[in-house]
């Protein structure tokens, strides 16, 4: 059975209110994101992990818009990783996105899926956001297993 989220435990999972979702989607940034259920809106991990993902890089240097767009763009890779931390949490080969950032043109030049050390750039750039992906989505899993522990009225350590 697919598990499903409320919009409180995606806001918690990703650092926001529950009424900052209920913006977004009014703003049309959840094209394809959670699915009506009565009254309300469930999601599942890999869109609680594309909204996490899109917050914090809206938090980091992009326009919202953009930062939905870019999730929109690297969705497979997203969900990919959503699925691999829930499966197999201790793995250690973490996913990264690194985004090249310059003053003079929107954000970003270019993104790619290499970590940063091993990127040759053909010259140096002004700035550079590395993402470690596998770390915020397991960050994610931990939030919703919290908000879970927390929702069923456990005390949370």
């Amino acid at each position: 059975m697919l598990k499903e989220y409320s919009p409180s435990a995606t806001a918690y999972a990703a650092h926001c209110k529950p009424d900052t979702l209920r913006d977004w989607r009014r703003l049309g940034f959840f094209e394809g994101l959670g699915e009506r259920k009565g009254k309300g809106h469930l999601f599942t991990l890999s869109d609680v992990a594309r909204i996490a993902v899109a917050a914090f890089i809206a938090r980091n240097g992009a326009g919202l818009r953009n930062a939905f767009e870019i999730v929109g763009r690297r969705g497979g890779l997203i969900d990919a990783i959503a699925a691999h931390e829930r499966s197999a949490p201790e793995a250690t080969d973490d996913r990264f996105l690194t985004f090249v950032i310059e003053p003079d043109t929107s954000f970003p030049v270019s993104i790619t899926g290499a970590p940063i050390g091993h990127i040759k750039f053909l010259a140096d750039p002004t700035a550079a956001l590395q993402l470690n992906v596998s770390k915020l989505i397991r960050s994610v899993l931990e939030r919703l297993d919290t908000f879970d522990k927390w929702d069923d009225g456990a005390p949370t350590a």
